[in-house]
Formats: C-alpha cells, sequence, structure tokens
C-alpha cells in the first residue's frame, strides 16, 4: 500500500493545465533543462517535451503549428468535476467550444471545424459528425486516460474527418511493479436540492484499475461503474430531460502488450461501454420567456418494450505493431474495428407533440454504427538533417439510423404501456457506408541549427453508397401529406492535400512558426442527401462535392525564468464548405453548402510565481462567415454558433499550502455573440457568463482525497449548446438550466 506521489499532485489544476496550454506535462514544468541565470528559477525547455499526435514521436519545438498537452495529473483533476469528457475539452483547450454540461457534441467544434477524435489511434467520430443522442466521447472510460494531445488545422497525415485538428486520447501505461492496484471512489451532489444526499442529486463512480510490468508482457485493466441521477441547477429544481441525468454505465478496458524482441512489439486493447437510461417522463411547462421548460412529471407510468428494450453498447478494439529498427527505420501498424448499436428509451413528450405536431409522441430512434480500418506508416532519417514519413490508411463505414413511432395508450390509463402498434418505421437520418482509401508521404528537414521546414501531401479517395428512404421529419411532402421517398445513390471521388511549414529559433527560449496546411473531405453523407432533389441523381449533384480546406498559422512560443507563453493567430477557408442557417418557415437550422471561412487568435501564459504558487491564463477568440448568397465577400454573413462560440477566457491558480495539502481554483468567463443572430443566421444571440470553481488535493495517511465544488457562486446560466435552442418553439423543451453548485469528493488508494 502506498500513498500517491506528492509530484504528481502538485498543481493539477494549476501548472498542469498551464502545461497542457503550452504543450508541457506537469511531469515536464516539474524538470528543468535550462541552465538559470544566477538568481533565476530554473523553468523547462520547449524541446523537453515530446508529443506523438503527428504520429510519431516529436520535440514540441519542431511542430509549425499550435499543439496542447494534458498530462494525467490535470485529467484526474477534472474527472473529480465530471466524468464528461466534452466538458473536460472545454475547459482545457483553447479555441474548443465551451462546455455543455451534456455528452453530445454541440457547439464544441475546434477554432470553428470538426476535430478527428482518437484513443491510441483508433478514430472514433463517424462522416456527418455526432449521432443523434450519442457522442464519440462517450465511447470509452475517462479514467483510464493517461494523456491528451491536441494537434489544431487540418493535417494531411490524418485526411479527411480532421478538419479542425486532431483530438488524440492515450490510455494510462502499465506501472512498473509486477502487479499494482488503485482503486477509486467518487461522489457528487447538490447541496441546492431538496435532499442533498438523497437519490436524486446524489450520483458515483466506482472504479478499479490494475496494471503490471512482467518483463517482455506488460498489461492494464479497468473497470468503472457510474450512477448520474439528477442535475440540480441554480434554482435547485431538476434540470433538463432524461439525456441530462438518470442513468448508469459500465466501462471495461484491458491493453496488454508483448515485447517481441528489444525493438519489436504487438499491443493490442478492447474497450466496451454500456449504458442503461432509466428514461424519465417530463411536462413541459412554459416559463416568463414562452420557452417550454421540462419538469418532471407526477406520472412516472413505465412502458412494456417488448423486443426493442432500450440499448446503448459501444465498443472498440484494435491491435498494433511496432518495430524500431526495420531497414533502419521506425515501422507501425494498427488495425481496429469499432461497433456500436443504440435503442432509445421511450420519452413521453406529449405535452410538445400537442404544441408541435411535427415531433411524434411516443417514439424512439435505433442506431447502428460501425467501422474497420488499418493504418500503416514508416519513419526514417534519409540524411542527418532530412527525414521522411510515409503511409497508408483504410477505413471502412457504416451508420444507420430510424424513428420508429408508436401507438400507445394514454398515459395514466395503464401501468404499463404496450408498445404494440408501429404507425411510423422511417429514416431519421439517411443510412450510409463510405470506404476511404489514403496515402501520404511527409518530409522534414533541418536546414540550418535555428530554421526547420516540414511539408507533405495526401491523396485521398472516397467511395460513398447512400440508402434511399423516407425521413422523419421530413419537410418536402407528397399531395398526400406525407414524406417525400427520396432516392439513394453512390459515388466517388479523390483529393490531394498539401501542407508546408516552419520553425525558427530566434533563441533557445523563443521559437516562431507558420504553416499552411490543407483538407480535402467529402461533406456530412447523411445531412446532404437532403439537399438533392428527389428527381434528380445524388452523385451528379454539386451537393456532395467535397470541401476543400486551406487553413494559415503563425504564432510564437517562449518562456523567460518564471513564465511560459504562447501566442497564434489562424485563418482557415473553404469554397464549399458544410453549415447552417436557421429557417423561420420550418424551425429548423438548416444545412447548407456554402464558401465560408473561420479567423481568430489565442494566447496563453503560465507564471510560476513563486516555488508553491502558480498560475494560469487562456484567451480565445474566433469568428466566421459564410457567403450563403453568392454575393462574395461584401455579402458575406456571419456563421452560426453551432460552428463559431464567443471568446472564453480561463483562469487557474494552485498553492502548494504544504506537504499534505494543494489548493486550487478555475475561472471560466465566456463572452456574449449576437453577430450570426443579426445577420439571421441563428434565432438566439449567445450571453457569456463567469463562473468559478475551487478545490483541494489533501494526502491522507492512506490514499489520496480530493476536493471540487463546481460552480462556487451557485449561478443559473445557460451554455451555449442549451441557448441554441432558444427562440425556436420547436426545441424549447431543450432551453435547460446549467448545473448549479455541486460538492465532488474523491478518494483514491493504491496498493
Amino acid at each position: 500500500m502506498k500513498i500517491l506521489n506528492k509530484t504528481m499532485r502538485v498543481g493539477t489544476a494549476g501548472a498542469a493545465v498551464g502545461a497542457l496550454i503550452m504543450g508541457f506535462s506537469g511531469s515536464a514544468l516539474a524538470q528543468s533543462s535550462a541552465e538559470p541565470a544566477e538568481g533565476e528559477e530554473a523553468v523547462s525547455r520547449l524541446d523537453t517535451v515530446v508529443v506523438t499526435a503527428g504520429r510519431r514521436a516529436q520535440p514540441i519545438n519542431e511542430i509549425a503549428r499550435s499543439v496542447i498537452v494534458i498530462d494525467e495529473a490535470a485529467i484526474d483533476t477534472e474527472l473529480i468535476k465530471t466524468a464528461n469528457v466534452v466538458d473536460l475539452l472545454g475547459t482545457q483547450v483553447p479555441g474548443f467550444g465551451a462546455p455543455t454540461g451534456i455528452d453530445l457534441i454541440r457547439t464544441n467544434t475546434l477554432r470553428g471545424r470538426a476535430p478527428q477524435f482518437l484513443v491510441d489511434g483508433v478514430p472514433l467520430d463517424y462522416n456527418g459528425g455526432s449521432a443523434f443522442r450519442t457522442s464519440p466521447l462517450t465511447k470509452f472510460d475517462p479514467q483510464t486516460l493517461g494523456r491528451v494531445e491536441v494537434l489544431y488545422g487540418p493535417t494531411s497525415i490524418y485526411g479527411a474527418g480532421a478538419s479542425g485538428g486532431i483530438v488524440q486520447f492515450f490510455t494510462k501505461d502499465a506501472a512498473e511493479a509486477p502487479f499494482e492496484l488503485t482503486l477509486r471512489q467518487q461522489i457528487t451532489f447538490f447541496p441546492g436540492a431538496d435532499e442533498p444526499l438523497g437519490d436524486e442529486s446524489l450520483s458515483y463512480t466506482t472504479t478499479a484499475l490494475a496494471s503490471g510490468d512482467l518483463g517482455q508482457f506488460d498489461y492494464t485493466a479497468a473497470i468503472t461503474y457510474e450512477e448520474q441521477n439528477a442535475v440540480i441547477d441554480g434554482n435547485g429544481d431538476v434540470s433538463g430531460p432524461t439525456y441530462y441525468g438518470f442513468y448508469d454505465t459500465t466501462n471495461y478496458f484491458v491493453k496488454a502488450g508483448f515485447d517481441i524482441t528489444p525493438e519489436q512489439r504487438i499491443q493490442g486493447f478492447f474497450n466496451r461501454s454500456e449504458l442503461e437510461e432509466d428514461a424519465r417522463n417530463y411536462d413541459f411547462v412554459p416559463n416568463d420567456s414562452g420557452q417550454a421548460i421540462a419538469v418532471l412529471s407526477d406520472d412516472q407510468s413505465s412502458f412494456n418494450y417488448g423486443v426493442l428494450a432500450p440499448e446503448d453498447t459501444k465498443e472498440f478494439w484494435s491491435i498494433r505493431y511496432d518495430h524500431a529498427n526495420l531497414f533502419g527505420g521506425e515501422f507501425s501498424a494498427v488495425y481496429y474495428e469499432t461497433d456500436e448499436f443504440l435503442v432509445s428509451p421511450i420519452i413521453d413528450i406529449a405535452g410538445v407533440a400537442a404544441v408541435f405536431p411535427i415531433f411524434p409522441d411516443n417514439y424512439q430512434t435505433t442506431q447502428a454504427f460501425g467501422r474497420e480500418g488499418f493504418r500503416v506508416q514508416y519513419f526514417r532519417d534519409i540524411t542527418d538533417a532530412v527525414s521522411l514519413l510515409v503511409g497508408v490508411d483504410y477505413d471502412d463505414q457504416f451508420q444507420e439510423q430510424r424513428s420508429i413511432t408508436y401507438e400507445v395508450d394514454p398515459p395514466g390509463v395503464s401501468v404499463d404501456r404496450d408498445l404494440d402498434t408501429v404507425l411510423f418505421d422511417r429514416l431519421f437520418l439517411f443510412p450510409f457506408e463510405l470506404e476511404t482509401y489514403g496515402i501520404f508521404g511527409q518530409l522534414e528537414w533541418q536546414a540550418t541549427e535555428q530554421l526547420r521546414f516540414s511539408g507533405g501531401v495526401r491523396y485521398e479517395e472516397p467511395e460513398f453508397v447512400i440508402e434511399g428512404g423516407q425521413r422523419t421529419f421530413e419537410f418536402v411532402r407528397d399531395e398526400n401529406g406525407d414524406p417525400v421517398f427520396r432516392p439513394g445513390g453512390s459515388g466517388s471521388s479523390d483529393g490531394l492535400a498539401f501542407n508546408i511549414g516552419a520553425t525558427y529559433d530566434f533563441n533557445p527560449n523563443l521559437t516562431g512558426f507558420a504553416s499552411f496546411a490543407q483538407s480535402v473531405e467529402l461533406p456530412s453523407l447523411n445531412q446532404v442527401a437532403r439537399l438533392v432533389p428527389p428527381d434528380t441523381p445524388l452523385e451528379s449533384d454539386v451537393a456532395i462535392e467535397p470541401q476543400n480546406i486551406d487553413n494559415y498559422e503563425i504564432g510564437l512560443r517562449g518562456q523567460t525564468s518564471t513564465v511560459i507563453y504562447a501566442v497564434s493567430v489562424f485563418l482557415s477557408e473553404s469554397e464549399f464548405g458544410e453549415t447552417f442557417v436557421f429557417d423561420a418557415e420550418t424551425g429548423f437550422s438548416e444545412y447548407l453548402r456554402a464558401p465560408e471561412e473561420t479567423y481568430g487568435f489565442e494566447a496563453s501564459a503560465d507564471w510560476n510565481a513563486t516555488d508553491r504558487f502558480n498560475l494560469i491564463g487562456t484567451f480565445s477568440w474566433s469568428e466566421g462567415e459564410g457567403d450563403f448568397d453568392g454575393d462574395g465577400p461584401d455579402g458575406s454573413t456571419a456563421l452560426s454558433g453551432l460552428e463559431i462560440q464567443p471568446w472564453k477566457a480561463t483562469v487557474a491558480g494552485t498553492y502548494d499550502f504544504n506537504e499534505w495539502l494543494d489548493l486550487n481554483f478555475f475561472i471560466l468567463g465566456l463572452g456574449d455573440r449576437d453577430s450570426a443572430f443579426e445577420d439571421g443566421t441563428d434565432a438566439y444571440e449567445i450571453t457569456g457568463y463567469v463562473i468559478a470553481d475551487i478545490g483541494a488535493d489533501i494526502a491522507l495517511p492512506y490514499g489520496e482525497l480530493g476536493v471540487q465544488i463546481t460552480n462556487l457562486f451557485d449561478r443559473q446560466y445557460l451554455t451555449p449548446a442549451s441557448q441554441t435552442y432558444a427562440n425556436n418553439g420547436l426545441f424549447n423543451d431543450r432551453v435547460n438550466p446549467a448545473a448549479g453548485r455541486a460538492v465532488s469528493l474523491a478518494y483514491q488508494i493504491t496498493f
């Protein structure tokens, strides 16, 4: 039995946060590789931090774009506050959308573009973005995370799906001992609830993680059970429909590696997530603004689901082979498969359906997703100054989403409402299969001791098949009022994407970088079929054309004796982008293809004020415009809040009080954004807010206790994700306040 290493606890909400902003890890900040001047305090050099988000290990000062690393200490602190990975990124990553309070990826772009999410090299998201009621970031257990790396901007190394950048999650490494067991218990409750420790307010998470190194063989295995009950807002009320709370999740994770020889290794991992949702019935009561706020109904009679009982399972696995010296270079290959299936619970929304008939009462969705693929790459130094990375990728994915509407007895007529009669079984989004081949090459050249160039090209060829059918909530109707059957289609495309970048070391403590990078990818296939007239062959329509993105970025990263800092500006353009514009007639934000551009800047600073006190600040701002009418730059209109977030600022601090106690705080400020509302793109404007958290890490004689109080001042506010539903009668029931003041306690002990 042992107490957790004190050095891993120092500054988990401060120094570690600053570490991620600048591309440093918490452990790197605790080291010093630079010789300090007389009387100066040592700080880490930029070249001490190695990242692998670019598909090979590389010092951060050699990368010609912005990079962020979230280390294990920062992750562990954030997980005390929330097990929601979307919120973890929202607080920790500049340029990523603010926390949403829900698992859905909504308003969570990276610099106005969609990033690609991966776990140990396995892609998590699909063409078309997040599915209804699910998210790529609910597929794995965050308790198994050891590091997160964010690589900004499109990259030809990864190809389609990464127009905003790469968010790569790395799972924990095995312990050095033959066997090590970590047990963790967390509880969260809301002091403002009627019964703070009652079943409605109290949530908890239990984790057991075992790992070890047996010489040639090492392993890590974990099981986590989470029971999430109600989310209580700042007024002490239950917030939101069922996807805010009332669910149980069990995660299983196994990773094992075998060193065949000192230069060869094979490693595999398996992850499975099972979610059970305790569906609740809600009444929708208008507030003073006329918005339909969801309130738990007194009638909680259940449904008899029969064969379509609610289910939400996600699993993926991979096997990887590495050779550190194959013909003088480094070779790696990974094969992966993912599979997920969801049957949503019935949510009795009769109150909404009565007001908005387009929404069927008593319906559920079914979703099936899957993919398989491989990535093969080879890296070698050609000369002392030139190196080459080449690779081949293959990916085959499919998805299908349907909506089933039932005829049932009215609420309260029977205890178990039988789902016997199916009124409609239609598509929710158009199913498709997408097969993609890609090949790339990337060259690095150390021109001088200070100047370094990089450049590469990727060729990608996607082939697709889209299924036709009748879509639920379709507004195009025939003479009988039924949705028009839309034919499917198939097709293929190909394209080249280039990138070039440079870094220059002005001195040992200051590096400048500049880059140009492209991305070529198909539009969201499940959405684009809606744009094509039913009598037009899908594959010949202009709406199916790929999106070509050009991204420009320049920046500086550097340090003084006590401060680490970074600043960057960016511009991203696409002649045939994907965007959303509100349609007052339908009440939906309509999907469009139009020229668009996004731009903005980011800045951060990490100040080691004293040996005990650390302070970090970040600021990010972006804006975006689209030419929806074809009038050119003079006719550009602000992009939707679904893509562009308001400015975001964070301040985090840690104070090492003594050997046993660390104190920390975190403040997040979000600005207003009304440009899209004024231009008519959105039916809402984003109103900003400021929230604060405080916490402490306490080393006990046996184990460690983490305490976090979030939304310290119990502020009542709406996240940007919730505000996007405002002033839209069809979705007023989703305008739900964020969580109020919450207290989380996490006890962890390692044997």
